[in-house]
């Protein structure tokens, strides 16, 4: 702001502010107004400036107008460090229960969380992680129900099944804040989602199957899990796209590994001998390296395209064994779902819905 708003301030008053002076529009900048100098303009008292921030009663509503018009004016931001000030000796702990045992996409989403709570550490953030395999709802249920008495937020990769949706409904309604993390259950109400948008990276995958076969192919899915709520609108978003401009790409069939490499190479091997016309795979999910292993095997020369870059895909793509790969940020998806915490509970945000994380297309000479 300019300093002939300050019409009414006192010269030594001034001293409170931060200030900066930019000599090309001979300006005295105030570069974060606090709630002490709000309460110096509005000539109320501090007290009276926070009941009005906080939306508290016992103020008159002309004055909170005025406090709220001034913190507009000047770009009021919360004082971070006096909030984590509150939390000093009262560590945040956040427990995170992953089903990533197994699946290398799970390596990055794991490096964003835990590079999030080193930064958001001076503020009491810590990460308890437990990891389990595949999509056994008995085993996720087992893990939340052991989780601590006063259990406050939750990250949790959701499994699709009636009781996962009702346990983790149940604990929302109890207060506790909780993200579910690269995959959503859209009947748990109040719960972030941060991850990728599945139906439309189905639907990329699909355009991609269309382009690299110039609209002509016999093609075979390979997903996760029906457990799993994203594999599915991923297969479908697929189907939606080829059935809609590729009328000439057949699709074969799709098969669920639990992103297994063992199940899925089983899996692989049956499905080619069994439907020898297939000659573009595209592969959804986790158990890549299973799956790459048996077409190999039986039929070197066919197309196959992946989700996520991992070492697996990497190699791949630079042995010429998969042609391009469709990434959705996992170090990011990580990285935010920690960050939505640090917002909400320090930062007093609201928490969003949905938090997705961006879609691109890699190949050869992308790496």
């Amino acid at each position: 702001m300019i300093l002939s708003d300050l019409d009414t301030v006192h010269e030594h008053d001034l001293f409170n502010y931060s200030i900066i002076y930019n000599f090309e529009n001979q300006e005295v900048l105030f570069l974060s107004i606090t709630a002490k100098e709000i309460a110096v303009l509005a000539g109320v008292s501090r007290g009276t400036v926070d009941r009005a921030l906080k939306g508290r009663s016992g103020i008159n509503e002309e004055t909170k107008a005025r406090i709220l018009k001034i913190a507009e004016k000047y770009e009021y931001k919360p004082n971070i460090i006096g909030k984590a000030l509150v939390h000093s000796g009262k560590p945040i702990t956040i427990p995170v229960v992953l089903n990533s045992i197994g699946n290398p996409f799970f390596d990055d989403v794991k490096n964003g969380i835990f590079a999030a709570e080193k930064e958001f550490a001076s503020y009491g953030f810590e990460i308890a992680l437990t990891e389990f395999k595949g999509y056994d709802a008995s085993e996720l249920l087992r893990i939340l129900n052991a989780l601590p008495k006063d259990t406050k937020q939750l990250i949790v990769t959701p499994i699709n099944h009636p009781a996962v949706e009702k346990k983790l409904q149940q604990m929302i309604n109890s207060g506790i804040k909780v993200i579910m993390l690269s995959g959503e259950l859209e009947n748990v109400k109040n719960a972030l989602y941060v991850g990728c948008d599945y139906l439309k990276s189905g639907r990329i995958a699909g355009r991609l199957v269309g382009m690299l076969s110039q609209g002509k192919a016999n093609l075979f899915i390979v997903t996760g899990s029906a457990q799993h709520k994203g594999h599915l609108q991923r297969a479908n978003g697929i189907k939606e796209m080829i059935e809609k401009d590729y009328p000439n790409v057949n699709l074969i069939g799709i098969s669920e590994n639990l992103d297994d490499d063992s199940v899925a190479y089983t899996d692989m091997c049956t499905v080619l001998e069994k439907y020898p016309q297939i000659d573009f795979v595209f592969i959804t999910a986790g158990g890549v390296q299973g799956t790459l292993q048996a077409v190999r095997e039986l039929s070197p020369d066919m197309r196959v395209c992946a989700f996520d870059e991992t070492p697996v895909t990497q190699a791949a793509i630079r042995g010429g064994s998969i042609m391009a790969i469709i990434c959705q940020q996992p170090f990011e998806q990580g990285y935010q779902a920690v960050k939505a915490l640090f917002d909400t509970i320090i930062m007093k945000s609201e928490m969003h819905e949905k938090i997705y994380s961006e879609l691109s297309i890699k190949v050869d000479q992308s790496l």
